[in-house]
């Protein structure tokens, strides 16, 4: 894989692909609350004899300022600074027949002038503020800075803004499987160096979708779900820039506070009847027969995850996750204290035993080890995994000879630590990235290894006899894995364009650990997953065919056709047998830039066709038989069911822009195309009929990637 040139406006098509906007818009319990809380405050206003006028700050698409015209505002102003957008809410706007009734203003709320003369961007100060400024953490969009200039700047004293309020919750929780996210487990085996465990981690808040973890399985609670803090957006002193809390929590049971859930309502009006919440499934049903079926992702076979009835979903806000450190230890009746603190943008928790703990420090919770910064959360729970670390453990062992030079090639990893304490020659690492060498050294060092492991910091393409002590290779042992890589065939194809650097310091019979590499796939009906990708048509009775127009130029032009995701977190049903799109023997060089295959696939069992999911499967010699180590399907599902995926992976999806009903025993023909350059995958996928005489839509066909020519699409 090599850097391309991209086209001097991919930015530009990026930042509008990646906008979310999609994700919003498909959320119909988000649009019709806020629909519903728009209406009951124009109604109010009328009801004190004044006229409704409504600012919309932050308008995206126009939505919210056009379903104010429909419930009678006498005048509507809108801002949008994200220029692409603005020029899009012009369109849908005058699409809706409403260019006449909304005053649209392409700036930041904080730029926008008040002035009676008519010299300003508004008029008068307004007495409605409608706004959808928040994110995963509520406040991490700067809504704070938002609000509180409005008030006083944009607003009159007795504003009723939508929402009116939010409320942040919480909820303590002990969990082997998060908290291997934010510290390498102590059950490997191997030692981890002190520094590692005392670190705070990363900064950033770890969002996820809670509602795919179960209790008693994944997690355990040690609190009550915990009302936190409370922002009243209609009154200027209802909002703090900064603000700390301390809640006492009295456990009934023995625990190891690891993390702090967190998720927030939004009280759309203020007699707070119109509620949007952003609690996950299980903090919304307590029935336990439904967490008891449900299987997360650190349950045991069988594959299929029996997924209960869920709120609506939403990809634009999930919850968020915050990392303890140090992880308490509680003991029954015995109170502890959790605190909290909020700046601008972020929030922040620590837990103690005492109520006076300062917490100063909260405020400025940052990695301090590195090695948070060199690997991301769902690495550092894949190198905590317990089965893999066995795995690898015994694969090399096996193979292990004093006789053999090992060479590991990849992200920093525990493979050179296990293989340190085995009977090899010599173990060598290719590691051209200071930092990551770095705490590759740090490692070695606390797992006394760092005597039989030699760290060669240099580009692949740059490494020489000398840094291999005029020896040759004899075993490549990769997972592999690659920081850079996002899709899951860029990390093999990363490592064969390594292991062709190297092929100089290769011994004549050297093997590849994998030896195998095998790109695999099934047709899926996500349940909710589609959205970010399909066309949003009417919302509440407005038109956004020209949002549509704009999203999927925008995707056409910045985003692959097949793209990273962490599948574990979108539920959905697999509707055909496993197929095998390429088998990659990695003892081989690539012999051509592109790899182009076609094939078809039979559903057998009928649904809603609506993406394919791709993984990478890998084989290892082990015990004279083939291991298998795959970076998708966990388990062997049945056609029909839903499936459980490898949490600590991501996989690759092609989601149909329009969803197909499919019957059992109907076929889809793929060709697909991979660029070995930039590791892209694209091709045409194409409905037959057939099975039980539905009805073929049109095929779907996904850009080639850039380095190919038209006519290389599909041999």
């Amino acid at each position: 894989m090599e850097w391309g040139l991209l086209d001097e406006d991919y930015d530009y098509w990026q930042e509008i692909a990646r906008s979310r906007y999609g994700d919003m818009l498909h959320d119909e319990d988000r649009n019709e609350k806020y629909s519903r809380g728009l209406k009951k405050a124009i109604d109010a206003v009328h009801a004190r004899g004044e006229k409704a006028n409504v600012l919309d700050i932050g308008t995206g698409t126009g939505l919210l300022a056009m379903l104010a015209v429909r419930h009678g505002a006498d005048k509507v102003t809108a801002c949008e600074a994200f220029q692409p957008v603005a020029q899009a809410a012009k369109l849908i706007i005058a699409d809706n027949g409403m260019e006449d009734r909304i005053k649209l203003v392409g700036k930041r709320s904080t730029a926008l002038t008040v002035s009676a003369n008519g010299a300003g961007d508004l008029d008068e100060r307004c007495n409605i503020l409608v706004s959808e400024v928040f994110d995963t953490e509520l406040i991490g969009e700067g809504a704070l800075g938002v609000f509180i200039h409005a008030h006083e700047h944009l607003l009159t004293q007795d504003v009723i803004t939508v929402p009116y309020a939010a409320t942040v919750y919480i909820q303590v929780i002990q969990s082997d499987f998060l908290a291997q996210h934010n510290h390498l487990a102590d059950n490997i085996g191997l030692n981890v160096p002190v520094e590692w465990r005392d670190c705070p981690g990363s900064a950033s808040v770890h969002d996820l979708q809670l509602s795919q973890l179960y209790p008693r399985q994944d997690f355990r609670r040690l609190s009550e779900i915990l009302p936190l803090f409370d922002f009243c957006f209609s009154k200027r002193e209802g909002l703090k820039f900064q603000d700390a809390r301390t809640l006492q929590v009295t456990p009934r049971k023995a625990g190891r506070c690891d993390a702090v859930f967190m998720w927030w309502d939004l009280k759309m009006d203020p007699e707070s009847d119109i509620i949007l919440t952003c609690a996950p499934t299980w903090a919304q049903n307590s029935d336990p027969q439904v967490e008891a079926a449900a299987v997360g992702p650190q349950g045991d076979a069988p594959a299929t995850v029996v997924v209960p009835s869920r709120p609506p979903w939403r990809d634009h806000w999930m919850q968020a996750v915050y990392h303890l450190t140090p992880q308490l230890k509680i003991h029954p009746g015995n109170p502890f204290f959790v605190h909290a603190v909020h700046d601008e943008y972020s929030l922040s928790f620590g837990v103690s035993h005492s109520a006076t703990t300062n917490t100063d420090h909260l405020k400025h919770l940052v990695c301090t080890c590195y090695a948070h910064i060199v690997m991301n959360r769902s690495r550092m729970a894949m190198l905590s995994n317990v089965a893999r670390v066995k795995f690898w453990a015994r694969t090399l062992q096996k193979m292990a000879s004093p006789n053999l030079n090992l060479l590991y090639i990849g992200a920093p990893s525990n493979i050179p630590l296990l293989a340190a304490k085995q009977s090899w020659k010599n173990v060598f690492v290719i590691e051209n990235d200071h930092l990551a060498a770095q705490i590759l050294r740090t490692w070695l060092k606390a797992t006394e290894g760092e005597t039989r492991v030699t760290v060669i910091e240099k580009l692949t393409d740059l490494v020489s006899d000398i840094d291999f002590d005029s020896q040759k290779i004899d075993v490549i042992v990769s997972e592999p894995y690659f920081t850079c890589a996002l899709l899951p065939w860029q990390h093999m194809l990363i490592l064969l364009s390594y292991v062709e650097h190297l092929r100089p310091h290769l011994s004549p019979n050297f093997k590849m650990v994998p030896w195998e590499a095998r790109i695999k796939g099934c047709l899926m009906e996500f349940d909710d997953l589609w959205k970010i990708r399909a066309p949003v048509g009417t919302v509440e009775g407005v038109t956004l065919d020209k949002f549509d127009e704009l999203m999927e130029s925008a995707m056409a032009k910045a985003d692959s056709s097949i793209e990273p995701q962490p599948l574990w977190e979108y539920p959905g049903r697999i509707l055909s047998d496993v197929f095998t799109v390429h088998i990659f023997d990695l003892d081989r060089p690539l012999v051509k830039d592109f790899l182009s295959v076609s094939g078809t696939v039979e559903a057998v069992t009928g649904g809603k066709y609506n993406g394919i999911a791709f993984w990478v499967e890998y084989s290892f010699p082990l015990d004279g038989t083939d291991m298998v180590w795959t970076t998708g399907l966990d388990g062997l599902p049945q056609a029909g069911e839903y499936v459980r995926w490898n949490p600590y992976h991501r996989q690759g999806v092609y989601l149909a822009r329009h969803g197909s009903d499919i019957a059992r025993g109907e076929k889809l023909s793929y060709e697909c195309l991979i660029d070995y350059e930039s590791g892209e995958m694209s091709g045409k996928f194409t409905l037959l009929s057939g099975g039980d005489g539905q009805p073929t839509p049109p095929s779907e066909t996904t850009k080639p990637p850039a380095s190919a020519s038209a006519s290389d699409t599909l041999q």
